[in-house]
């Protein structure tokens, strides 16, 4: 459609050039062929002969403007337009004032530079600073910063239960290259990474259900580095980025992007416990040694009781004698207590 659309612009260009020469040419020809409609019609095929090579690099070029406008939301449109407006508006200010001027190329050509140049840099204004414009109006808690979520956390799942917990206010984004991904991951043929697609999706469905501030935000890019997007994405918008990945985590504080690490949060929640405290647990199940029984603290720390194979199933007091870090998280050694 747009290639016939082109094609019909290019031969309407010739036809009006056609007719611009028969009104201003005064070549003696038989008056068969000297008409206006015989001008138009040799100078619009003449035109699109010479010129219809060009066709193909104004599709693509219209074609890119095309998806970069579709790229932004009506909001941002409207805003570049309006600066748009205001550039040409000075344009007409700077016309008067070279029309004061008896300087013909001046008064010619300065008017149409000013135009396109304040015109491109009054759109890309109102584009670019449309947040800040709508700061203005927003009188949302300073605090609400917006969060762009990453692939990995969404696949962890444990987002959602912050979400509903009231820890995370304002804006969150996924980004259409982050839902890209997960699609992409959701139909790998291998079932484990499949698996994990199609819970990330799952995951993604239930935050939109539960708040209305969780939103897909379309962004063009050129490829799928999801990594490389959010922190670009992170400095256009002023956003924190929300991940359990810790290389992201450590290339985005290099950047200077506020991080917010689900890893890091629900290490910060689990229970500090040291050699000689004691508390109380629930004995669920015999451990890999002899008599070892265990348990597990709210966080999932696991909890391992020396002899005490026979209370599974009772709640008893425990003394901490030791801590294990592992890979997989904390293991926490115990003797039977005394009760308080």
């Amino acid at each position: 459609m747009l290639r016939w659309l082109l094609t019909l612009v290019y031969f309407l260009t010739g036809v009006t050039l056609g007719v611009w020469c028969y009104h201003s040419t005064n070549l003696r020809l038989p008056d068969a062929i000297n008409n206006v409609f015989l001008y138009g019609a040799i100078g619009g095929i003449v035109f699109l002969a010479a010129t219809l090579w060009t066709l193909p690099y104004f599709v693509k070029g219209l074609k890119k403007v095309e998806r970069k406008l579709l790229s932004n939301n009506v909001t941002e449109i409207f805003f570049a337009t309006i600066g748009m407006l205001v550039g040409l508006l000075f344009t007409v200010f700077i016309t008067l004032l070279s029309n004061m001027l008896d300087i013909p190329i001046v008064r010619e050509i300065l008017p149409l530079i000013s135009a396109v140049i304040l015109g491109y840099l009054g759109y890309q204004l109102g584009l670019k600073k449309t947040n800040e414009v709508l700061e203005l109006f927003n009188r949302a808690p300073k605090n609400s910063t917006k969060k762009l979520l990453d692939t990995s956390v969404v696949i962890d799942g444990r987002v959602l239960e912050v979400l509903k917990s009231g820890f995370l206010e304002g804006e969150i984004i996924v980004p259409q290259f982050v839902l890209d991904e997960l699609q992409l991951i959701a139909d790998s043929t291998d079932h484990i990474k499949r698996d994990k697609g199609q819970h990330g999706l799952d995951i993604l469905n239930e935050l939109q259900k539960y708040s209305e501030h969780v939103k897909i935000k379309s962004i063009q890019y050129d490829k799928l580095d999801v990594d490389q997007q959010l922190i670009e994405l992170a400095k256009e918008e002023k956003a924190a980025i929300l991940t359990t990945d810790y290389n992201l985590n450590r290339v985005a504080k290099v950047h200077k992007i506020t991080v917010l690490n689900v890893n890091e949060l629900s290490e910060a929640m689990q229970l500090h416990v040291q050699q000689g405290d004691t508390f109380e647990i629930l004995i669920t199940k015999a451990g890999k040694e002899d008599n070892q029984g265990v348990g597990y603290l709210t966080d999932g720390t696991m909890v391992v009781l020396d002899s005490g194979i026979s209370y599974i199933n009772e709640t008893v007091t425990v003394e901490v004698t030791s801590i294990l870090q592992t890979h997989s998280g904390r293991i926490i050694f115990t003797k039977l207590g005394e009760k308080s």
